[in-house]
């Protein structure tokens, strides 16, 4: 009898189990079996096989799982993620638990719509939508990859994403906080809290990059300050500093003259140079000269509020009060992103768009006015 060759394939009934078993033998060199309750149904499975095979479509079968494959992705396509990012991922991956189990190559559109769709109700809108797109791009990766013969998110509905209303400081609430501040006789540790607080207000910036902000960072002349950098807590490696996401992070900020005064106070004398240099240099710092950890400045924040009689806010709600104010006070779009270093200036629009004046009268008495109407 001839030898088969490879990709012909084989039929065969196993009389114990009581089922057809197919067999053929891939382009890799790989013998493949396929068990079925009929020979016509074996034979079809070769028949598709081969078909595959001739027109390129064949994709080699693997036990590799879901969860695996993220794993996988993440260290080899993200190797090179800061570890900030790359714990954002981990933390996303978790949540895809209970599909994590199933190979990648049983993954359905109908799995993976019915696991977003039993998503918890209390998860929030913004982790909803991450673990879509974790999903979706390592499934977009896998299809490219040949890993499987279809990507199993191309027509799978995202979570509806409710978008957050954007929390802002009013006038008042803010006036609060820094007449607070500057009461004599508050706890020193909150105190000194004051010119932090102040640059964060008139800046905009993030709180990892004012812990991050250097003397060298700081141009009295000009009063500006330079963001090169950020400085992030990552669990089991400690406070993190490396430069902006993107090239519209590294950036200069403006600041008003009393807040540049206030910061020359802060700044060493000539006697103290040599502590400066050791500590890193760090315009706000311990005791020790090391950077704050953002953990103590949230306990701070959170005693600050208390004791000003202000509702809780996170500290990040500064910045998101700041780009508020810039826009209702008719500060360019394209001025404001650059101030809170948004590479697309629709990002900035998207979070605070709402917060630009009505201009349709005034747009309106232009138009009248350049047509001579």
């Amino acid at each position: 009898m001839a030898k088969r060759e490879n990709g012909e394939g084989s039929i065969y009934y196993e009389k114990d189990r009581n089922k057809f078993c197919a067999a053929i033998v891939d382009p890799n060199g790989k013998r493949i079996r396929k068990r079925f309750n009929t020979r016509e149904e074996a034979k079809d499975w070769i028949i598709t096989i081969q078909s595959n095979i001739v027109n390129n479509n064949y994709i080699a079968p693997t036990n590799i799982t879901l969860g695996e494959w993220i794993i996988e992705w993440l260290c080899i396509f993200k190797k090179n993620l800061r570890d900030k990012s790359k714990l954002q991922y981990m933390q996303t991956s978790v949540k895809l638990k209970p599909i994590a189990a199933i190979p990648l190559q049983k993954m359905t559109p109908v799995i993976a719509q019915k696991f977003l769709n039993d998503l918890p109700k209390e998860m929030a809108s913004s982790s909803k939508k991450k673990v879509y797109q974790l999903l979706f791009t390592v499934a977009k990766k896998a299809y490219k990859l040949g890993m499987i013969n279809k990507n199993f998110m191309e027509v799978v509905e995202p979570p509806v994403v409710q978008q957050k209303e954007i929390e802002i400081f009013t006038q008042k609430e803010l006036q609060k906080i820094f007449k607070y501040l500057n009461e004599d006789n508050i706890p020193y540790n909150l105190a000194k809290q004051y010119p932090f607080i102040l640059l964060a207000a008139t800046t905009g910036a993030r709180l990892g990059e004012l812990l991050a902000l250097k003397w060298e960072n700081v141009n009295f002349k000009e009063n500006k300050i330079q963001i090169t950098s950020t400085l992030n807590y990552i669990p089991k490696k400690g406070l993190i500093e490396n430069p902006p996401k993107t090239s519209a992070g590294k950036r200069y900020i403006t600041i008003p003259p009393k807040v540049t005064m206030l910061l020359k106070k802060l700044k060493p004398d000539n006697e103290k140079i040599i502590y400066l240099n050791t500590s890193g240099g760090y315009v706000f710092h311990t005791k020790n000269g090391t950077p704050y950890h953002p953990r103590n400045i949230s306990k701070y924040w959170k005693q600050i509020l208390i004791n000003a009689n202000v509702p809780y806010k996170n500290f990040h709600v500064l910045r998101h009060t700041h780009a508020t104010q810039l826009l209702a006070n008719n500060i360019p779009i394209l001025e404001v992103a650059k101030r809170l270093g948004h590479s697309k200036a629709s990002h900035t629009l998207n979070l605070y768009g709402h917060a630009i004046p009505n201009m349709d009268k005034e747009v309106a008495d232009k138009v009248a006015k350049i047509y001579t109407i």
